[in-house]
């Protein structure tokens, strides 16, 4: 009773110190937070609600050669199963009627697709126009054959008339704009889309298209893959230029588009690829690979003492062809999913990179064409300031094939961090995600600040008005380390690679942010571990005065003697097992006699393993030492099942698959078979700790 009150008086007076304290270092924290922080709203792009409508005759819209139009489009089949539509028109304003908006229309065929989209319009020339604002204020209205985006000429909304000049630059990101069929045990691709933008109002006096794929793709032209339109096509010519690999079509034109003509009406363009995924540098492929991600989560610690750690876990889904019937895991199949590339800052140094069986291994090679599954590569990447990390899965990915895998990397904070000159105010500019290249169907980032951080804005340039951001702050106490975490959490639907710009979080950090949090985190330890080292110390004094013959401690040798004894049994009813398995495997030993002995053994076993169990109920309700030293036996026990399991599988994948080589196979026998060793030599120490303490 006495050792009860003395414990339950320590415990409770350093909860009482403890909490005291660390709701004074919260308090402090918090206070500063309620003054300074302002909370983000939604931040979705102010862009008017989409309208719904199927068209009518009523529709106030006129038809006329009030101006004119010359389009260039190209078309940039890309890496991984997206495609880039760019389109440069010069409009040229003919006759008095005044203009606000200018109208491009695109028909429905893969308008769901579109996962970016931009305007950049300029009364001058092209020169310098890819680097301009793109137009935020645009409404887009949604027909049942076509959709309108309604881009204004000037920002401030003003009209122009009869000699004025406009160039307007659209670009447009498609995901997965394609159907697909195997043929000649190639993937074909098939992109269809119409030949050129449909513009309300203006003809097309002269158009010109081109269509890039990459590296190692072929553009198909026969009788089941024709491309479309051909030379047969009245006026306009199409070159194909096998150096460059880039389909070109030239005097293009068309009258003002009007809602009520179908697609027929129209030129459509029809493309066919053979395309595959392997070959060339897998971080750059010279083929087109569908996939994406399903979802993916990263969270990006700050550490104010020079490191960014971050943790980015993916489920990919590979979208190429099925497995084949006469797949096998020897030989590559080259329209598989076989390797990827992960971009991440340069000198970043990866802690961790595994998948749902365990830890990916790092290999050091820089070859191409070379496949290690269940590995990967950092190496330089071909982008800037970046490296890449090749990500190699365990088996190759076929159609609907997911991998979920995660990796863990430090950066130093000056990648990402800049301070104000004389101020503590600080920007924290990252990228939502280390994607470049291809779609996330919903993307989650948590920035944790560091704690004692002000926050104060945060500001997203990104001029889709697809992607819309949400975000939340948070604060979460961490026991831990005694301190709030402050936590900006992110989320993105549908996002691309486009949609990747940059994120910059502003906060103040001043050096007493850094006391409060972090000297009296020292302080409120150091006087707690001070406080119980008191109290232990008297209390021990105290119990040291008391103690007398009585309080000897009490050995159940009668437990103790009856496991030990019980459990040797087992242990060498098991080892008969085995041995007599394997004889009978071995065929030494007669198929019914094996097979009796067998049923007798296991049999016997299962008394003695009942007998155990009572008696190791027993000697754990006792505690103390006891139940620790049963404990430890049961652990190595399981450890010992689980490397006889995992020897058992070494065995039959050598013997099955052939995927090592028979040094390798040795190598990892011998290690399998020396840790059995190890744990059976631990099991029987625990047994000799418990016989030594029978001994007078």
């Amino acid at each position: 009773m006495k050792k009860i009150r003395s414990t339950t008086f320590t415990l409770a007076i350093l909860v009482v110190i403890s909490m005291s304290l660390i709701t004074m270092s919260g308090l402090v924290q918090g206070y500063s937070n309620d003054i300074m922080v302002t909370k983000p709203n939604n931040l979705s792009n102010p862009i008017p609600p989409i309208s719904e409508e199927a068209y009518s005759l009523l529709s106030n819209y006129t038809y006329g050669f009030n101006a004119t139009a010359v389009v260039n489009r190209t078309v940039e089949m890309q890496t991984y199963g997206s495609l880039g539509l760019i389109d440069s028109i010069e409009v040229n304003i003919l006759g008095n009627e005044r203009m606000t908006y200018f109208n491009y229309t695109l028909p429905n065929i893969n308008v769901a697709n579109i996962t970016f989209a931009s305007f950049r319009v300029s009364n001058a020339s092209y020169v310098g126009i890819g680097n301009s604002t793109a137009m935020r204020t645009y409404t887009l209205q949604r027909y049942i054959n076509y959709t309108t985006f309604m881009v204004p000429f000037n920002l401030d909304l003003t009209s122009i008339g009869q000699g004025a000049q406009y160039f307007i630059n659209v670009y447009i990101e498609f995901a997965y704009p394609y159907t697909y069929t195997m043929f000649n045990t190639e993937q074909v691709l098939k992109y269809e889309e119409l030949t050129y933008p449909l513009i309300n109002n203006i003809p097309i006096v002269d158009g010109l298209v081109w269509i890039e794929k990459q590296g190692g793709d072929i553009f198909l032209d026969d009788e089941e893959h024709t491309t479309t339109p051909n030379n047969s096509t009245e006026g306009i010519l199409l070159i194909t230029d096998a150096e460059t690999g880039l389909l070109k079509w030239s005097n293009i034109t068309r009258e003002p588009f009007n809602y009520s003509q179908s697609y027929a009406d129209d030129l459509m363009l029809n493309v066919y690829l053979s395309s595959v995924s392997a070959g060339g540098d897998v971080e750059n492929p010279a083929n087109t690979i569908l996939f994406k991600s399903s979802d993916v989560y990263r969270k990006i610690e700050i550490d104010p003492f020079g490191l960014v750690k971050i943790t980015e876990s993916q489920t990919l889904v590979f979208l190429g062809p099925k497995k084949p019937d006469d797949y096998n895991e020897i030989d590559l199949k080259p329209y598989a999913l076989n390797a990827f590339p992960i971009i991440m800052p340069i000198n970043a140094t990866v802690i961790d990179l595994y998948d749902e069986v365990g830890s990916l291994n790092q290999i050091y090679q820089v070859e191409n064409l070379i496949y290690t599954p269940g590995a990967y590569n950092q190496r330089p990447s071909v982008f800037l300031d970046h490296d890449a990390l090749i990500i190699f899965p365990r088996t190759p990915l076929f159609y609907g094939d997911q991998m979920v895998f995660t990796i863990v990397y430090r950066v130093h904070l000056d990648t990402f961090l800049t301070k104000e000159t004389g101020s503590i105010n600080y920007k924290f500019e990252f990228e939502p995600c280390s994607v470049v290249n291809w779609t996330i169907d919903e993307l989650k980032v948590d920035v944790i600040l560091p704690k004692g951080a002000v926050y104060q804005e945060i500001q997203y340039n990104n001029p889709d008005p697809y992607q819309d951001m949400f975000v939340s702050y948070d604060k979460k106490f961490k026991f831990t380390s005694l301190g709030f975490k402050r936590i900006m959490s992110f989320k993105f639907t549908t996002f691309s690679g486009n949609d990747n710009a940059p994120v910059i979080i502003s906060y103040r950090y001043s050096r007493l942010n850094i006391l409060i949090t972090y000297f009296l985190q020292v302080i409120v330890v150091g006087v707690v571990f001070a406080i119980y080292l008191g109290i232990r110390w008297s209390t021990k004094k105290a119990k040291d005065l008391a103690i007398d013959e009585s309080d000897k401690e009490f050995i159940p040798v009668e437990e103790i003697e009856e496991f030990v004894k019980q459990y040797e049994e087992i242990l060498s009813i098991r080892e008969r097992l085995r041995e007599t398995r394997s004889k009978l495997a071995a065929k030494k030993l007669k198929a019914k006699a094996g097979k009796d002995l067998i049923a007798k053994l296991e049999k016997r076993q299962r008394i003695e393993e009942e007998e155990l169990k009572t008696t190791k109920e027993s000697l754990i309700a006792i505690g103390g030492r006891y139940k620790e030293n049963v404990q430890k036996i049961e652990i190595a026990e399981r450890k010992l099942y689980e490397e006889r399991r995992n020897l058992r599988m070494l065995q039959q994948e050598y013997r099955v698959k052939k995927n090592m080589t028979r040094e390798s196979y040795m190598k990892l026998f011998r290690e399998r078979q020396q840790t059995i060793e190890k744990l059976k030599n631990e099991i029987n120490s625990h047994l000799i700790t418990l016989r030594m303490l029978l001994e007078p």
